[in-house]
This record gives structure tokens, C-alpha cells and sequence, in this order.
């Protein structure tokens, strides 16, 4: 069995941009959940070879934060900082990054949402 890694940004595809005054790495109420991008991400959770992960550009830190604030914890493998995207390559796990940024080609397989 192939252990695949499905990997979710934050910010635009979990979570609006909803607060432009906003400091990146400062979590805000402002911000509203995508359901429909958390349920893909909790059903996904539900396959024996997935392994979730929950990134942002913003840091592990803040990655964890606004996972722990969506309850996002019984699905989550790990929380990482997208530069981190190497150590999970090295892992030899193909990768599907879902994300809001066109030229996002941290995964394998690059999926974006079209939540703007």
C-alpha cells in the first residue's frame, strides 16, 4: 500500500483572506471557514494511506493555531511550515497540495480552489 500525502494551505483554501490589516502570522476571527474544502479535507482523512497535512507560508506555528482553531487536530498527520515541503518530498510519499495559488507546485499533483 503507497502512502500518499494530501496537503492543505491555510490561508485561501482553508480559511478566507477575509482581514487584509492582518499580520500573517496573526490569527483573526475575521477570517470565515471553507466547509466545503474541510470536509474534502476530513474525508480524505478518512483513507488508510492518506496522511494529512496542514501547511501555511505563515509557519508551523500558525499552521497549528488555526487547525487547532477549526478542530482540525483528529485529521491532522502533521503541521508544518511550507518550507518544510522538502522533508516531506525526502519521505518518498507522492504529495497532492491543494492550494489558492496558481503557481503553487509544492506536490506531485498541484490542485487549486477557486475560492477567490
Amino acid at each position: 500500500m503507497i502512502k500518499t500525502i494530501v496537503a492543505f494551505d491555510i490561508d485561501g483554501t482553508l480559511i478566507t483572506n477575509a482581514d487584509p490589516d492582518r499580520e500573517h502570522s496573526v490569527v483573526s476571527e475575521k477570517e470565515v471557514p471553507y466547509d466545503e474544502i474541510l470536509a474534502i479535507l476530513k474525508t480524505f482523512s478518512r483513507f488508510k494511506n492518506v496522511k494529512i497535512v496542514v501547511w501555511s507560508g505563515g509557519g508551523k506555528k500558525y499552521a497549528e493555531t488555526i487547525g487547532n482553531r477549526l478542530g482540525l487536530d483528529p485529521y491532522v498527520w502533521r503541521y508544518a511550515s511550507k518550507l518544510e515541503a522538502p522533508n516531506f518530498i525526502n519521505l518518498g510519499y507522492p504529495i497532492l497540495a491543494i492550494d489558492d495559488i496558481q503557481e503553487c507546485t509544492l506536490g506531485d499533483i498541484n490542485l487549486i480552489v477557486r475560492n477567490k
